[in-house]
């Protein structure tokens, strides 16, 4: 006679109905979250351990093996994961699964010199699409919609992630596209778009040239999905006023689930996690030791579910909070504050994460010199924040001539368009300024 064999959390969950899932992944009582988390925390740390020679060596020297990771409690003893050890373990040595089993690398510049690879195993782009799908149902998106999604070229990876969540609620998508604000509110208009998936700053850039030019406001629009900033308080007044609709927000980070990570209900009181996909902790960003809920710090997650390219307690440099009581929408997951602000010094401009290092080299890149002197300048006009950098002029970067002068910006403007997606004015100044 054959002996049964209770079902894990895990295991229960997978054999709901995408629906069900989600209901009851949101509303899990604390203890079922706990004993859910445990589980495939343990899985994914048996896992790495066992195939991610990165992990084994960051375990091994912290003197602590997988079969100590019993439970949640257990997370603070694993070491930290960093964009630079990301960087530094570019192609291959962060994958977890064979190279037969990938699907889908997306290669990430924009941070250091050397840039972020994620793999995708099937399991991982489905995952993806489910959180992104969550997301957006959980924002009002349905089969009655035309969504509409407006976001930079750096920002290409999650505009392709929220077409295919979209679709895959019935939505009919017009994906992003480089036109003006005139084209964007013309095709909102003729084409009767009901949801707008932008940036804040963006969706304010178009309020204002449409305020500016006369034009009436898109009558069909009836929601605002911000992405990639923080939606803050007085720029979603400002958006609900102007274009008469309900704005929400979601926030993500590429390396980790992408842009279904954490969203607004319709409370709009906090951003849900998405609690079976990832662990959230907040540490202090000096000392590094955990923060109690309600305590402001730098957000670090630990994916669950990621097969190709697992994390670690990944330390995001994003600043928040984890808000203890309980949401007025029913949901049970937990939620974080709207970001406040970064713990390191990487730029965010229009969504996207850049570094100083890769605009340096960037620029040695393309004038051909090992070292060049360069200030950055972050300006913003209609909302809309734009980067300029003023190069210093040396013997070795002069050219006689102002149109080899403008070529040579030109070059610099192209190679930084093309590498983080994000258009930037280039400037000759004279030899006194300082790098960075």
């Amino acid at each position: 006679m054959k002996m049964s064999v209770e079902p894990t959390w895990a295991e229960t969950i997978k054999n709901l109905r995408r629906s069900e899932m989600d209901r009851n992944i949101e509303h899990l009582s604390p203890e079922d979250l706990n004993q859910w988390q445990a589980e495939l925390l343990q899985s994914t740390i048996n896992r790495v351990y066992e195939r991610v020679p990165f992990y084994r060596k960051l375990m091994d020297e912290a003197g602590i093996g997988p079969e100590e990771i019993k439970g949640l409690e257990d997370i603070t003893r694993l070491p930290f994961t960093t964009r630079q050890e990301l960087a530094a373990n570019y192609p291959y040595d962060h994958f977890a699964v064979p190279l037969k089993d990938i699907i889908r690398i997306h290669v990430f510049p924009g941070v250091h010199e050397r840039p972020v690879v994620r793999g995708y195993t099937r399991a991982d782009v489905l995952a993806r699409q489910e959180l992104v799908t969550r997301f957006l149902k959980a924002c009002g998106v349905g089969p009655e919609d035309i969504v509409q999604i407006c976001l930079e070229r750096g920002m290409a990876v999650w505009g392709e992630e929220l077409r295919q969540g979209a679709e895959s609620l019935g939505a009919v998508v017009i994906p992003p596209d480089p036109v003006s604000p005139a084209n964007q509110l013309l095709v909102m208009g003729d084409f009767k778009t009901s949801v707008l998936i932008t940036t804040p700053s963006y969706g304010l850039h178009l309020l204002d040239w449409l305020r500016e030019n006369g034009v009436k406001k898109p009558l069909f629009l009836r929601r605002g999905i911000f992405v990639g900033e923080t939606l803050t308080d007085s720029a979603r007044r400002e958006l609900e006023e102007g274009f008469g609709i309900e704005a929400l927000s979601g926030y993500g980070i590429i390396e980790a689930a992408g842009p279904g990570m954490a969203y607004e209900c319709e409370a709009r009181d906090g951003l849900h996690l998405a609690a079976d996909h990832i662990i959230a902790e907040i540490i202090d960003p000096e000392s590094q030791a955990p923060l109690p809920p309600g305590e402001e710090g730098e957000l670090v997650v630990t994916t669950l579910s990621v097969k190709a390219n697992p994390l670690i307690r990944f330390r995001t440099g994003d600043r928040t909070k984890i808000i203890p009581e309980k949401c007025p929408c029913g949901r049970t997951t937990p939620r974080i504050a709207p970001i406040s602000g970064r713990t390191d010094e990487l730029l965010v401009i229009r969504g996207v994460k850049l570094s100083r290092e890769i605009l340096g080299k960037l620029i040695s890149q393309t004038l051909k010199e090992r070292e060049v002197s360069f200030e950055v300048e972050i300006k913003t006009r209609r909302h809309l924040q734009t980067l300029e950098i003023k190069i210093a002029m040396s013997p070795d970067i002069f050219v006689e001539s102002i149109p080899g002068l403008h070529q040579r910006l030109s070059q610099v403007e192209a190679a930084i368009l093309e590498t983080v997606g994000l258009p930037v004015k280039v400037t000759f100044v004279e030899a006194t300024s300082r790098n960075g």
